[in-house]
């Protein structure tokens, strides 16, 4: 299921460097989005995965998984979200118009679910890319988006969050959890980040009263007080680990 109305062009010619693309996308309210995409190594239709990163940082922190994603058959496009990085304009009738995250509401928070939608509907226009196998990797504020997403994108395949939190900005996740549909999806935190921890298992109860399907192995939880893509860096298997549960279940079926 698709947003209607949302246009997506690439707005700057693409830039090939160390086997990645930079693009510029724009979404159904006219903010340029920009992104890398890491298209994988594979001649045929591979599964893709949008990674989403927390307040603050951009796009750059998904370098090194995004490569390990490559190198294992997964597209991968990483996205600043509007007021990060370089996706700070809107594009409006009388010129651009700066986005600042400083001034932001929970309104403008809701309204970076129009940068997964755009992510979503570029990926899904690639050759390379196989629809019915995209997934949502975010961390904090970008695993809420991606949990609130996969509400309105019933075709996503997967969900990884890390350290996510029951209410981040209005983006609430235990609504979203409680009403989601049968996607599969991994949870990670810190066993000492204590908001996330809790959070974490809030969520996988919901999941469980409302009928969801689990496998018992949803919570993924280091020691420690790391939250976020901090987890990535700093947890020794955790990144391979996340990588091949995707490969598991991001494989095309079986003829």
């Amino acid at each position: 299921m698709k947003w209607v109305g949302v246009m997506l062009f690439l707005l700057a010619q693409a830039v090939y460097a160390g086997g990645s693309t930079n693009i510029f996308l724009r979404t159904s309210d006219d903010v340029e989005i920009a992104a890398t995409y890491y298209p994988a190594s594979s001649d045929a239709k591979s599964p893709a995965i949008i990674l989403i990163h927390e307040a603050g940082r951009t796009r750059e922190i998904w370098a090194p998984l995004a490569a390990l994603l490559q190198e294992n058959g997964i597209a991968a496009l990483a996205i600043d979200l509007r007021g990060h990085g370089e996706s700070i304009r809107r594009l409006a009738a009388n010129g651009p118009m700066r986005v600042d995250l400083q001034s932001f509401t929970q309104h403008d928070y809701q309204d970076m679910l129009l940068d997964l939608n755009a992510a979503f509907d570029w990926l899904n226009g690639q050759p390379g890319v196989d629809a019915d196998r995209v997934a949502l990797l975010g961390s904090v504020l970008g695993a809420n988006l991606a949990l609130r997403y996969a509400l309105f994108n019933e075709d996503i395949a997967a969900l990884v969050l890390l350290s996510p939190v029951i209410d981040y900005q209005g983006l609430k996740a235990d609504e979203a959890m409680d009403r989601l549909g049968p996607v599969p999806f991994r949870i990670v935190t810190s066993a000492g980040d204590n908001i996330p921890f809790a959070s974490a298992k809030k969520l996988i109860e919901l999941r469980q009263k409302a009928g969801g399907k689990l496998d018992g192995k949803e919570l993924i939880a280091s020691t420690g007080t790391l939250r976020g893509t901090d987890l990535l860096r700093g947890v020794s298997d955790l990144t391979p680990q996340i990588v091949n549960w995707l490969k598991d279940r991001l494989r095309a079926p079986t003829p």
